[in-house]
């Protein structure tokens, strides 16, 4: 796999990612190494669930990795973070051709937390983001995204 690092599609994600406590956990890990990772990586166990095993399961290759201890999807290839938990909620990175359908379905780019803060989810993480939020067609929407990635590698 390409270095996570070298991608620059990945630079606001990494940044966010490594905030806080996290700074001390790998950049990059494989789910097998954490001792129970749908319950101890800061996400709710059914957004893991829904990226690892719904989402995540419809791709090609095994793309489930941890980044800084959070719960992942990446690109094999190109290195591309392609989902992320994000406690209660979850990013996806969407191809262009998904965002118009991503935008009818529902899908938003703005959240406000349980603290009373607000994401803006394509300025925290980059172009392309959107929250998840359980639609039919995100499994779709993640396979479009790793296919148009794969068409670059």
């Amino acid at each position: 796999m390409k270095n996570i690092n070298s991608n620059k599609n990945n630079d606001l994600v990494l940044k966010y990612l490594a905030r806080g406590k996290r700074k001390a956990a790998p950049v990059y890990e494989s789910p097998d190494t954490a001792e129970n990772p749908y319950v101890r990586q800061g996400a709710h166990p059914d957004i893991v669930m829904r990226i690892w095993d719904e989402i995540g399961k419809s791709l090609p290759t095994d793309c489930r990795c941890l980044i800084y201890g959070t719960p992942a999807l990446i690109h094999h290839k190109t290195g591309t973070i392609m989902a992320i938990a994000i406690g209660t909620q979850y990013g996806l990175l969407l191809s262009t051709e998904s965002i118009q359908k991503a935008r009818k379905a529902g899908a938003r780019t703005h959240t406000k937390w349980s603290d009373g803060t607000d994401m803006n989810i394509d300025q925290a993480l980059g172009q392309n983001w959107f929250f998840g939020g359980w639609f039919s067609d995100e499994v779709t929407w993640c396979v479009d995204i790793y296919d148009e990635l794969e068409q670059t590698t």
